[in-house]
């Protein structure tokens, strides 16, 4: 792979940006959406220890900001924290590093979709219109859609809109705490109760709640990065934009939050279940005029929040593509635009996918798993960039070192563990279609071919131990009165099918359809066989028939992937749903039966399709030389 300093800049700039651009750009990029939609299951689950939680993450990012501060003044380049990994590790770290800070990306944009369409949905539904819940999904991809366009017309243009909507959000906060705190004492006499703040605390939600709100920070330092090389005066300034980025969005998020705990009561009634607990609390204060207004914020911060993950993902993806980690076409720039229009269109189809087959309670925890793992190797990669590049000018330097940062990445690794096991389960199997792919794309083709066809087995052998247990243990629904029957006694009989198909399909990987039809001949028709005991050319007719074959057996296998991602928007959209499986004292919950048959339908229905293109591929090379 390579190490070129080569750079091909996402953003183009016609002058730095100033500090209190950085800033405010900061400030932005942390305040998305899950202020709005977590911030009441922070307080269900650690009550007035939510502010605790807030302390801690903020303590964390700040310290992991001293980090990219250092970084980011020794190597002002384009690509972010991925060109740190790639400095500091090399290689294989540094693909796996920027693959996880790319699908972290491309997952927030997907939280951020769903959380903008949660409010539309709650928005109107307050206003006593119940007619768009159905239509929650469309309104998700659709806001990605847009942002996408936005991104695509000029990023500069996404990020003046940023900055700008930024200030109008700050400005609304700033009239949420002043209502908060001298109007509500008026006018929420149901609600207001100081004596709250008051109460105990969960050492274990605390713990819970600043590994899950974790995520109000990640899109702080992780998209600054991005915009960092940029800052007028990068070695002097950067340190100042990441560090008061950081305190002034956890002065934020502590404000909001204390008045947050002043008006839900004892903090048990139903206020604290609602998805836009900020929107009803003002309500609670000014009534309909207060929720219109935070719902309004709301809908700025999502925008703002996809806004900024939509250009950090296509951002490292293009890094990824110039080191040649990914096919070098995905970096190439729209003239008009200064895009990347591949990557763009690459890192829209994954976050769609994203919000077709997750909820927005599990992408947040697995985007919160995925950061906790990136941020991890980025402070290893910290310390071995101070001893692998000494050279390096470093304008400004972690103290402590190296034990700041090596505490950071500790702690890091640790807090991923308190997150929810499908989301942990998940972010693995993520990791693993990395390692997968890296080993794919240096090896040789042989052995390309051989690696795809153990995965195939193990994919055919997982999926179908999955769908025996639901066929026969486990209890179906569906939204469509019937469906459940025609989904187990039609669409899990079709994936048998799939799945023998697969098993097939191993064989003729490892011995190619070639190499039987020679050794049926070696063995049947011997005055075919030379002196040497090798084969003569076969007859055009029977090559002709082998290439025949071998494209109907590729087509299946794509025409299968499709099949199965198309089960998977079935259980995305829950048209139908697996309920629980019981096998003996094992019982598996509903969510848990979602996520790993959904895992063993990703798993077959990637390497089919993988399988298929490699097929295809070699078929036509083979018939190109006429064999």
């Amino acid at each position: 792979m390579s190490d070129s300093p080569e750079e091909i800049p996402l953003v183009k700039e016609e002058v730095p940006i100033k500090v209190s651009q950085g800033i405010i750009y900061g400030i932005g990029c942390g305040i998305g959406g899950s202020i709005f939609i977590l911030l009441g299951t922070g307080i269900e689950t650690a009550g007035p220890g939510i502010l605790i939680s807030l302390i801690l993450g903020g303590i964390l990012i700040f310290l992991t900001a001293l980090n990219y501060s250092e970084l980011t003044t020794s190597l002002p380049l384009s690509g972010g924290a991925y060109n740190f990994s790639k400095e500091g590790l090399g290689g294989f770290l540094a693909f796996i590093i920027g693959f996880f800070l790319w699908i972290a990306n491309t997952a927030m944009i997907s939280f951020s979709a769903q959380a903008f369409a949660i409010v539309i949905e709650v928005l109107f539904v307050k206003a006593g219109y119940t007619f768009m819940t159905p239509y929650i999904l469309p309104i998700a991809i659709a806001a990605v859609l847009f942002m996408s366009i936005l991104v695509y017309r000029s990023e500069r243009l996404a990020i003046k809109i940023l900055i700008y909507s930024t200030f109008l959000l700050l400005a609304i906060f700033a009239f949420f705490i002043i209502s908060g705190l001298f109007i509500a004492p008026l006018t929420n006499t149901t609600y207001h109760n100081p004596s709250y703040i008051k109460s105990g605390a969960s050492a274990i939600g605390v713990i819970q709640m600043f590994a899950l709100l974790f995520i109000f920070f990640t899109s702080i330092t992780s998209n600054l990065a991005y915009l960092n090389v940029n800052i007028d005066h990068p070695s002097k300034n950067v340190p100042k934009v990441n560090i008061l980025a950081i305190l002034l969005t956890l002065g934020i998020y502590l404000a909001i939050t204390y008045i947050v705990l002043l008006n839900v009561g004892d903090g048990t009634g139903d206020i604290i279940k609602s998805p836009v607990l900020l929107a009803e609390v003002l309500y609670n204060i000014l009534g309909p005029f207060g929720f219109i207004l935070m719902g309004i914020a709301a809908i700025i911060s999502t925008l703002i929040a996809m806004n900024a993950a939509l250009g950090s993902a296509v951002s490292v993806l293009s890094a990824l593509s110039r080191d040649k980690y990914v096919p070098e076409k995905i970096q190439e720039i729209n003239r008009e635009t200064g895009v990347p229009i591949r990557a763009l269109i690459i890192t829209l189809s994954v976050a769609i996918f994203f919000t077709l087959i997750t909820n927005i309670g599990f992408v947040a925890e697995m985007t919160v798993f995925i950061y906790f793992f990136g941020l991890a190797f980025i402070n290893y990669a910290a310390v071995r960039l101070r001893y692998k590049r000494r050279e390096l000018d470093r304008p400004f330097k972690v103290p402590f070192f190296p034990f700041l940062p090596i505490f950071v990445a500790i702690m890091c690794l640790i807090l991923a563990m308190f997150l929810h096991i499908s989301a942990i389960i998940v972010g693995i199997i993520i990791a693993l279609f990395g390692v997968i792919y890296y080993l794919l794309t240096i090896a040789d083709r042989h052995s390309i071919v051989i690696t795809l066809a153990g995965l195939k087995l193990l994919a055919v052998i997982l999926l179908g131990f999955l769908i025996w247990l639901v066929a026969n243990f486990g209890i179906l629904s569906s939204a469509m009165p019937g469906f459940e029957v025609v989904f187990r006694d039609v669409l899990l009989r079709i994936l048998i099918y799939i799945c023998i198909l697969g098993l097939g399909t191993v064989v003729l990987d490892v011995i190619p359809l070639r190499e039987i039809i020679y050794f049926v001949i070696r063995k049947t028709d011997k005055e075919k066989v030379a002196i040497l005991g090798q084969i003569i050319e076969m007859d055009k007719a029977d090559v002709k028939t082998i290439h025949f074959i071998n494209v109907i057996i590729s087509y299946v296998q794509l025409i299968s992937s499709i099949f199965i991602f198309f089960i998977l928007i079935l259980l995305g959209l829950n048209i139908v749903t697996i309920e629980s499986v019981t096998l003996g004292n094992l019982i598996m919950s509903q969510e848990a039966a979602f996520y790993f048959f959904t895992i063993g339908l990703i798993f077959l229905g990637i390497v089919l399709f993988f399988g298929a293109i490699s097929m295809l591929y070699l078929n036509r090379e083979l018939k190109g030389l006429g064999i």
